[in-house]
């Protein structure tokens, strides 16, 4: 049977709603991404055969209808969480607003092994996990996979998928931006794979 693959962004988050969040891992969805993650699961008339999701509460909150709906479906937790290149203790209590200046500097330095502290990840290290996903994607069994994920996870995971991602320049962690920029998901939305 053919593989069929749907990478999912999670629905609409508190740190997506301009809410001040502090800890990337326990941001939660709000009360229109629960209607949403609803909605999602109604519309869905086929049971995955695997369900995926990051470790953050938002994507687990998000197939928590989907869990309803389709008990027996097996859950698995992979490590497809969003990149997080500002560390958590510079953005305590803050809004994706009050963000942008810290999340411009770091992409205008266009260094792919360059770490801003602790808890923050490098972009080599973000295209790690990314393509560590890929590879795993390609090897299971079952036949229609749900992943829910986050954003810029999702775009780095097509991203390599269309590009030779092996040498990770400035120039690609630019072209890298750039693809994100033009590509990016609204909650709940969703990229279809059928070959990988």
């Amino acid at each position: 049977m053919p593989k069929k693959i749907w990478l999912i962004r999670h629905a609409e988050s508190q740190a997506n709603s301009g809410m001040r969040t502090s800890y990337p891992h326990g941001i939660k969805l709000t009360q229109a991404g629960f209607e949403q993650a609803e909605l999602f699961a109604e519309k869905l008339s086929k049971p995955p055969d695997l369900i995926i999701t990051s470790p953050y509460i938002r994507t687990k909150q998000t197939i928590e209808p989907l869990i309803k709906k389709y008990k027996n479906v097996p859950h698995e937790e992979w490590e497809v969480q969003e990149f997080t290149y500002i560390p958590p203790y510079k953005c305590q209590d803050t809004t994706e607003l009050d963000r942008i200046p810290m999340a411009e500097e770091y992409w205008k330095r266009s260094d792919p092994l360059y770490c801003d502290g602790k808890g923050a990840e490098s972009f080599s290290d973000f295209i790690k996990r990314a393509k560590e996903a890929v590879n795993k994607l390609k090897i299971i069994q079952e036949g229609f996979i749900t992943m829910f994920s986050h954003g810029q996870f999702i775009a780095a995971m097509l991203w390599i998928m269309n590009n030779d991602s092996t040498d990770l320049t400035s120039e690609k962690m630019k072209e890298y931006k750039c693809f994100f920029t033009a590509n990016q998901l609204a909650n709940c939305g969703y990229v279809e794979i059928n070959a990988i």
